[in-house]
């Protein structure tokens, strides 16, 4: 996975935009979609997302900040950045890639050979 998140570079990654809870009164960060990117991009990002290590060698929560409660939604805005260029065939949605029109805009992305990302299940 770190081989995908690599490619994926930090214009692959997930860009949010920050709005307070009227709750608890603490900022949330809602995630853009990337709609460009793969169900399986996707899926890899959020388990690696989920394995951060929010406590100390004692159990007990680690110094600093808590991290950013991101909130990940069906119907989130969609992140006008440009896709990574460069990224293997099978990290851009074949939806996306069919919508795209014209064979220059694919050429454009500069794929390469589809790379392996495993067999990883998200809940």
């Amino acid at each position: 996975m770190t081989q995908m998140v690599e490619k994926l570079g930090h214009t692959g990654m997930s860009s949010d935009e920050s709005e307070v809870d009227e709750r608890t009164k603490r900022p949330s960060y809602r995630i853009k979609r990337r709609i460009w990117r793969a169900k399986v991009c996707k899926e890899r990002l959020i388990l690696i997302d989920s394995d951060r290590n929010v406590t100390n060698a004692y159990g007990g929560t680690r110094p600093g900040k808590p991290p950013r409660e991101r909130i990940r939604a069906p119907n989130s805005t969609i992140s006008e950045r440009t896709p990574t260029v460069g990224c293997p065939q099978n990290f851009y949605s074949r939806e996306w890639v069919s919508n795209l029109g014209s064979d220059r805009a694919i050429r454009a992305l500069k794929w390469g050979e589809k790379m392996d990302l495993g067999n990883v299940q998200v809940d």
